[in-house]
C-alpha cells in the first residue's frame, strides 16, 4: 500500500495540513515540538484507529476544537485506489469512511493502511507487558488471515461475559454456556496464532541472523494454558482458580512471546541499542512476510532512528528498511542525522515547523 495523499484538519497542533508523500521514503525535518511525530501519529491513526502516545483521543483534536479528521488517498499493490477517513470529536463520536462509505469498525481500514511503527518506546515490546507481544502477534495474523478479527473479536466478548459471572462466585447454568463459547472461540484464537508464528519465526531468525550474529535465537509462543491439554482441559483444571480470583486465569488472552538469546531471556542479555535492533527486525520480518502471505506491502513510520543505535546498526536497519521497497515514513531534526542510505533513495523531504509542513 501507498500513501499518495494526505490531509490533516484540527489534528494536535496541525489546522489544516495536506502532503503529496514519495512512495519510497519520506522525510520529516524540523525541531523538537515542531509536528513531525504528530504527522507520523495521523497515519498510525489510520492503520490502527488510535495513538501510539500516551493519553487519550481528546488530546489529538487542537485547542477549543470540536473535532479532528484525517484523510488519505491511497493505492494498493494492483494500483486499484482508495480512500479513507477518519473523524473523531470531543464526545467521542467516531466516523469512518472508506471509499466515501461509512464502516462501523476500523477494520477495512486498517487493512488499507496496514503500518509498522518503530519509535524509541517500541523498545517496550521486549520489555512490556505480555499484552504487547500479543498485539504484535494479532497484528500479523489480522492482516494474513481475514477471519480472525472476527474470532478474536467473539472471544474477547465472552470472556467479557465469562469474567462478568465468575465476579459473582456463584455457579449457575449460563456458567457452562459461556465456558463453551470461551473454549470454541479461544481454541480458534491460539490456533491461528500458532499457525503465524510457526512460518513466521523461520524467516525472523533468517533476519537475526544478519543483524546480531552473535546470539542464537528462540521465539516461542505460550498459548495461555498447559501445553498437552485442551482449552476445555484446562478451564476444568482451574475452575476453582477461576471462581475464587473472579476473572479467567488461563485461555488465549494469557498467552506470552518468549524470546530468548543463547538461551538466556532476551531482557538479560541484550543491550538497550541491540534490543532496539531486535525490535527493528522483528518489524521489519513482519512486513515482509505480510508481503509474502498477501502481496501486501505495509508502511513503516520511523521517529528518531539514531536513537541508541550504533552506526553499522543503523546501516543494517536502514538497509533491511529499504530492501522491503515499502513506503517509509522517517522523522529527523535535520537530514545531516540520517544515514546517507536513506537520504540518497528516491525521497522527498518535508520541513515541519509550527503546525505547518511544506515540502522541500
Amino acid at each position: 500500500m501507498y500513501i499518495d495523499a494526505l490531509a490533516l484538519t484540527n489534528f494536535r497542533n496541525f489546522a489544516d495540513a495536506k502532503i503529496t508523500p514519495e512512495r519510497r521514503v519520506n522525510l520529516f525535518i524540523g525541531a523538537n515540538g515542531s509536528g513531525k511525530t504528530s504527522l507520523l501519529e495521523s497515519i498510525y491513526c489510520l492503520g490502527a484507529g488510535r495513538s501510539f502516545r500516551p493519553g487519550n483521543y481528546k488530546q489529538l483534536i487542537k485547542h477549543d476544537i470540536n473535532d479532528f479528521v484525517v484523510f488519505a488517498k491511497v493505492t494498493a499493490q494492483d494500483e486499484s485506489k482508495h480512500t479513507v477517513g477518519f473523524q473523531r470529536s470531543q464526545d467521542g463520536e467516531v466516523k469512518i469512511r472508506v471509499d466515501g462509505e461509512l464502516s462501523r469498525t476500523f477494520g477495512p481500514m486498517a487493512r488499507l493502511v496496514p503500518v509498522q511503527l518503530m519509535t524509541p518506546e517500541t523498545i517496550e515490546l521486549i520489555l512490556g507487558g505480555p499484552r504487547i507481544r500479543r498485539q504484535f502477534i494479532d497484528w500479523g495474523v489480522f492482516h494474513v488471515e481475514h477471519s480472525f478479527i472476527e474470532q478474536w473479536t467473539r472471544f474477547m466478548h465472552v470472556l467479557k461475559q465469562r469474567n462478568s459471572l465468575l465476579k459473582r462466585r456463584q455457579r449457575s447454568s449460563e456458567n457452562a454456556y459461556w465456558d463453551k463459547q470461551f473454549v470454541d472461540y479461544g481454541e480458534n484464537v491460539a490456533a491461528a496464532r500458532a499457525r503465524y508464528i510457526e512460518n513466521f519465526e523461520p524467516v525472523v531468525q533468517q533476519r537475526l541472523a544478519h543483524f546480531l550474529p552473535q546470539y542464537s535465537f528462540s521465539i516461542q509462543l505460550k498459548q495461555g494454558w498447559e501445553t498437552g491439554t485442551t482449552l476445555e482441559e484446562a478451564l476444568e483444571k482451574h475452575q476453582d482458580s477461576d471462581f475464587r480470583y473472579g476473572h479467567s486465569t488461563v485461555g488465549p488472552h494469557k498467552a506470552e512471546l518468549k524470546m530468548t538469546a543463547n538461551g538466556e531471556d532476551v531482557k538479560n542479555v541484550l543491550s538497550r541499542g541491540q534490543m532496539k535492533l531486535l525490535v527493528a527486525a522483528l518489524k521489519v520480518v513482519q512486513g515482509e512476510y505480510l508481503r509474502t502471505q498477501t502481496g501486501v506491502q505495509c508502511i513503516y513510520l520511523v521517529d528518531d532512528i539514531t536513537a541508541e543505535l550504533d552506526v553499522q546498526s543503523k546501516e543494517k536497519f536502514c538497509e533491511a528498511l529499504l530492501a522491503t521497497e515499502s513506503q517509509i515514513f522517517v522523522s529527523a531534526i535535520h537530514k545531516g542525522e540520517l544515514p546517507d542510505i536513506i537520504t540518497n533513495a528516491e525521497t522527498k523531504m518535508f520541513h515541519v515547523e509550527h503546525g505547518t509542513v511544506k515540502e522541500l
